[in-house]
């Protein structure tokens, strides 16, 4: 969708650390620099793959690829220029070509690729006129041999410093591009959701109706990211894998279910049970909602996220399962699973507006199963604003 970074946000954090220049290595925060989408990186661990900018030339990035992912920048042209490297081949056309085809011939034909990445980001260095000063390096995309060379692989009045966690922290605040595409992932998993409910019957296994899930997503335009959807007592594993298990009267079902959209996470979780709940199903569950909302009714720019936590957890424990304990009750979403901030106990990230959370009280009770309610919320001026949409009550099938 071309440029995703937070301009204004990006800048104050370079400012405050003195940056001179940012530079992306890992999947996540090239597409957010630049736009552009590595084929490689995701499959193949150590996919050298760059998006360089200077402080005041952000919205104009270098990017640093294998020529054989000039396919990819044809596809999807990042904002800025492309240096490819290394080796791949392809024939040229015969006659002149137009559109994306014109753009493979210019970046994986015409333009001679570098012996290297590390000559090829010299090569963007030099075309940034970075000489000297501090470069903000995102290290988490860097095998550790090569974050530890750095310093003397680039040229001498460069300075590199770790910036894994300054991506974070400017990718927390989402841009209104992204909020949009961040509901339109959660309404994606949502509609999956239902598709898969509807499949509930007495007998079906829980791979089954996983498959009924995992096919509907892929014919929204979505990739399955994770499908823990779970009956009965398997219920209680919080990562649990669908099996053959197959779906009896009584067994609580719980989806804790994700996709990737147009690169963007989404993240929910609901609860169903086939046929009348028990007494204790449907007070759990009751208490559980309570805790989510206690979180949403508090969330609001300037709040610690620790405080957010707390209110969480000791309205569960009020509503109905006095022995509640969770590690966290939520995170920022985005690019990836886990954006910062994380609701935890101890976190004094403040919420700010515009960034999107997933709100959850989960509770898991081997041999009675697992409850839980996630939702999708964008923090705004006031408070909150759901990005979900979806029944929160507890499901009969």
């Amino acid at each position: 969708m071309g440029g995703v970074l937070h301009l204004p946000r990006a800048l104050a954090v370079m400012e405050e650390r003195g940056w001179d220049a940012l530079l992306a290595t890992s999947h996540e925060n090239v597409y957010y620099l630049s736009g552009f989408r590595s084929f490689g990186q995701p499959l193949i661990r150590g996919t050298q793959v760059y998006a360089l900018a200077r402080r005041d030339r952000l919205d104009a990035p270098v990017v640093v690829a294998p020529v054989g992912e000039m396919d990819m920048a044809a596809q999807f042209p990042p904002r800025g220029a492309v240096i490819p490297y290394g080796t791949f081949h392809i024939a040229a056309p015969e006659e002149p070509v137009s559109g994306s085809d014109a753009l493979l011939v210019r970046w994986g034909i015409d333009e001679p690729p570098r012996p290297s990445a590390m000559e090829a980001l010299r090569d963007a260095l030099g075309r940034l006129d970075l000489t000297g000063g501090v470069i903000g390096v995102d290290e988490r995309g860097l095998l550790p041999a090569l974050w530890q060379s750095l310093p003397e692989r680039l040229p001498d009045g460069l300075r590199p410093a770790p910036a894994a966690d300054a991506f974070q922290v400017i990718r927390a605040v989402k841009t209104d591009r992204e909020i949009e595409v961040l509901h339109r992932s959660a309404s994606v998993v949502e509609q999956a959701m239902e598709q898969a409910l509807a499949s509930a019957e007495e007998g079906v296994q829980e791979q089954e109706m996983a498959r009924v899930f995992e096919g509907a997503l892929v014919a929204l335009g979505a990739r399955p990211l994770f499908s823990v959807i779970a009956f009965g007592p398997h219920a209680a594993y919080p990562n649990a894998v669908p099996g053959e298990r197959r779906l009896r009267r009584g067994d609580l079902i719980r989806f804790d279910i994700g996709c990737l959209y147009q690169g963007y996470c989404s993240d929910i979780a609901r609860t169903a049970v086939f046929g009348d709940p028990t007494p204790r199903q449907r007070d759990y569950y009751r208490a559980i909602v309570a805790g989510e909302e206690a979180a949403l009714s508090v969330l609001r720019p300037g709040i610690a996220a620790s405080a957010v936590f707390e209110a969480a957890v000791e309205a569960t424990r009020r509503a109905g399962i006095p022995h509640y304990r969770r590690h966290h009750v939520g995170h920022g979403i985005g690019l990836e699973i886990y954006d910062l901030p994380l609701l935890a106990p101890g976190a004094e990230m403040r919420l700010e507006a515009g960034m999107v959370l997933e709100v959850e009280t989960p509770y898991y009770e081997v041999g009675f199963g697992g409850l839980q309610v996630e939702d999708t919320v964008v923090v705004t001026g006031a408070g909150c604003r759901l990005l979900t949409a979806s029944d929160r009550t507890l499901r009969v099938v």
